[in-house]
């Protein structure tokens, strides 16, 4: 599967994207984020737990609109963006999974998240969610 899968799919989400939109997709990015940091055990778990909470606080006020989040310098916002699906593919790769096929996966059931007119479902801050049709995305078998 190719970036541009997924980017079609964020196309027909939002084919003209508002900066509130923006704020609730970077919201989205940190939720996954702190999800992430949910699965993972370090050696100091106080301190994980609290930075993780800051985190889940920062995404949920950008997803909604409380806190307004601006692009300064396009191309280091990005450089950063492709460099995190690098580095998350390589993190996933170091940990023996198979971060592509989850992609194409998580791609698909995310289609589900649109109703039989292929509209968008949404909830009342705009994120795009779970419908009566959502197929969650299998993994097993990818670590």
């Amino acid at each position: 599967m190719s970036t541009e899968a997924i980017e079609l799919w964020h196309k027909r989400a939002r084919p003209e994207p508002t900066a509130a939109d923006f704020n609730v997709q970077l919201g989205c990015h940190f939720e996954e984020i702190e999800e992430m940091m949910r699965s993972i055990d370090t050696s100091d778990d106080e301190l994980w737990h609290d930075v993780r909470l800051q985190v889940l606080t920062l995404a949920k006020l950008l997803k909604i609109n409380e806190l307004k989040a601006t692009i300064n310098d396009r191309n280091e916002f990005l450089d950063s963006i492709a460099d995190q699906v690098v580095t998350g593919i390589g993190a996933a790769y170091c940990a023996g999974m198979r971060a592509a096929d989850a992609c194409e996966r998580v791609n698909t059931s995310n289609w589900s998240k649109f109703d039989h007119n292929g509209q968008p479902i949404r909830d009342k801050n705009g994120k795009i969610t779970k419908g009566p049709n959502y197929q969650p995305p299998l993994l097993d078998g990818l670590y």
